[in-house]
């Protein structure tokens, strides 16, 4: 038994003093790399007031997972993925009262970005914010 314990200890003391291997720091990856667009992954909401929401998910720089991503993803990048820095389009809306909420929230570059707004109706909120973000729902 005397045996057994000291060549317990005797392997947990070589153990202690081997060194421990070397950690390699991560490598930082970059999809955007060489694209000049920023990289972010963006929940996008359209909350109508009266009737059905719709949602769509943003993947930037490829712009998947939205009909108008790539435009999308160069104008977010413009403005370093903060949402309420977009500049409004151009374009005319009716003036039909359907007001409506538009939520923008994730990771932008490695930090977390949200954008909440309320509008008078969809056109309008799509003009407020670039015109192509929030350009997801029917209307």
């Amino acid at each position: 038994m005397r045996k057994l314990a000291a060549a317990a200890l005797g392997a947990a003391a070589l153990a202690a003093m081997t060194p421990a291997p070397a950690h390699a720091e991560p490598i930082p990856v970059d999809p955007g790399i060489g694209s000049g667009v920023g990289a972010g992954f963006l929940y996008l909401e359209v909350d109508r007031e009266q009737g059905a929401t719709e949602r769509a998910v943003l993947a930037c720089p490829s712009g998947q997972g939205h009909a108008r991503g790539e435009e999308a993803c160069i104008q977010l990048t413009a403005v370093d993925g903060e949402i309420g820095a977009l500049e409004a389009a151009d374009g005319m809306c009716t003036k039909e009262h359907d007001p409506v909420t538009l939520k923008g929230f994730g990771i932008w570059e490695g930090r977390f970005v949200y954008y909440e707004g309320d509008f008078g109706n969809h056109c309008e909120g799509t003009l407020a914010t670039g015109g192509t973000l929030f350009d997801i729902a029917a209307d």
